[in-house]
């Protein structure tokens, strides 16, 4: 105990020394504030300029109370220009436009630990330019969402369960699905949390001419994934490996769960010659497993499936 107070006191009186040696100019605007000038840029998803869109800019005070908004509308070249005084620890960026989705983005001038320029009461750089993107409202429909939410136990480890993407469901005897549209395996070490040394989840397409490609989110987007599969992309990626704990590390070429979703197609259906005739699309945004305590691990696993055949779109209301 008197270990740990003291190791406290140390850690306290080194961030309190750091403190003293950040320049008197960036001090004074983290407790006064300073002045600073935001060009928001607002483009749609085709690249072009968004004109009379809607913009709120808050602007943080060191106590969210004490911050105010900026309110206004983007010119004819989608601009719209914000400047006020800020303390610079809380920026928050709303934009709205009737037929598009919401987008929004949080800035900081003073990032945790990290100390920014100030220079003459400014906030540097003064008329930063940040550009968000509008992304239409296309075409979105009702279409099998489902999730396991916070996680669902997995049935039996180092074996391959296949699951239903319309039934949002393991199959028989697991579950209630009766169509594999992929299978996933658990390996674990049978330990609990707080001792578990391995724990890796494997999700492999079933079938000729399933699998899956990446696509990258629209992080800022209030729908910020793909809206339709590309049917004439190449569905290459047949096996996805994610190592959730463990002294590997974790492979690269699964970044789920970074900004990206796995677009999928399977339920493929050949012609004679062994072209795809017909398929079923869909895409995986959360897939990852952990060790639990009552003997199984818990996997996560999350996607949007059109269960319509052929048909490539992917918004969802």
């Amino acid at each position: 105990m008197k270990k740990t107070v003291i190791v406290l006191i140390i850690v306290l009186m080194s961030l309190s020394a750091a403190a003293l040696k950040k320049a008197p100019a960036y001090l004074k605007a983290r407790r006064n504030g300073a002045a600073t000038q935001l060009k928001v840029c607002i483009v749609n998803d085709e690249g072009g300029m968004v004109s009379n869109a809607t913009i709120k800019v808050f602007m943080g005070m060191n106590f969210r109370s004490k911050g105010y908004w900026i309110e206004g509308e983007t010119d004819e070249d989608g601009i719209f220009l914000a400047q006020g005084k800020t303390c610079g620890d809380e920026i928050e960026i709303l934009v709205s436009k009737e037929g598009f989705y919401n987008s929004k983005r949080k800035l900081s001038f003073a990032e945790m630990g990290h100390e920014h320029e100030v220079k003459d009461g400014k906030w540097l750089p003064y008329g930063v330019v940040e550009t968000l993107q509008l992304r239409h409202i296309h075409n979105p429909v009702a279409l099998c969402s489902f999730g396991f939410g916070s996680g669902k136990d997995v049935p039996s480890t180092n074996v391959w369960i296949g699951v239903d993407m319309a039934c949002g469901d393991f199959i028989k005897p697991y579950g209630k699905g009766e169509r594999a549209d992929f299978e996933v395996m658990v390996e674990w070490d049978g330990r609990p949390p707080v001792d578990c040394k391995h724990c890796t989840a494997h999700l492999r397409f079933v079938g000729l001419l399933s699998g899956g490609y990446y696509a990258a989110n629209v992080q800022e987007s209030e729908y910020p994934y793909v809206y339709r599969a590309n049917a004439n992309n190449n569905f290459s990626l047949r096996h996805v490996k994610v190592i959730c704990r463990g002294e590997e590390r974790q492979d690269k070429e699964c970044p789920l769960g970074n900004g990206n979703v796995l677009v999928t197609r399977t339920r493929c259906v050949l012609d004679d010659k062994g072209r795809l005739k017909s398929a079923c699309y869909g895409f995986i945004r959360i897939f990852d497993a952990d060790a639990s305590w009552d003997g199984r691990p818990t996997m996560r696993l999350a996607w949007v499936f059109n269960d319509n055949e052929n048909d490539t779109n992917l918004e969802t209301r």
